[in-house]
């Protein structure tokens, strides 16, 4: 009798989760150095928004909820980074499920490095280390504009705007 209850729950088990996605896969974040980010703008084709931020930032969220949905609106061509400066226990636990809470589109990246005077000099001289901070970088057009501070939802749309209209012309 017990043999035939463990079967019938294993088949059950089989048959109900078989048809459905699973919902336990994780949002994967690569860990990356500064030396990797700064190639990674160097080296970029076409509109880029490289933004530095971190999950205990009520700033950096709110600007990332703007990016995400006036880049889909807009349906631009604009590539989003998000670069995580979470700390080292946060990655990649807490920095996924946070990620997967908020949906967030852009690729997301954990910068791996702690000493903010190393790496603010390989990726931003003019960074001050505050965050938010976003690079705005199309290398076709030679378009590069650094924001040190949150971006306002309507400056946003016009520097979207610009980084758009530097792939047109």
């Amino acid at each position: 009798m017990i043999k035939i209850f463990f079967l019938a729950m294993l088949f059950v088990a089989v048959f109900v989760t078989s048809g459905y996605p699973q919902t336990t896969t994780k949002t994967a974040i690569t860990k990356v150095s500064a030396k990797e980010v700064r190639a990674m703008i160097d080296d970029s084709r076409g509109p880029m928004i490289v933004n530095f931020w971190a999950t205990w930032c009520g700033p950096c969220t709110r600007e990332i909820a703007w990016f995400d949905s006036i880049i889909a609106r807009k349906n631009s061509p604009v590539k989003l980074v998000l670069v995580s400066l979470d700390s080292k226990r946060s990655y990649p636990n807490e920095l996924a499920a946070f990620v997967k809470k908020h949906d967030y589109k852009g690729e997301v990246l954990y910068l791996n490095e702690s000493i903010a005077e190393k790496y603010i000099q390989e990726i931003e001289p003019k960074w001050r280390g505050l965050i938010p901070a976003s690079i705005f970088v199309n290398n076709n057009t030679k378009y590069y504009h650094f924001y040190n501070e949150q971006i306002p939802k309507q400056r946003f749309e016009m520097e979207l705007d610009k980084l758009e209209k530097s792939e047109v012309n």
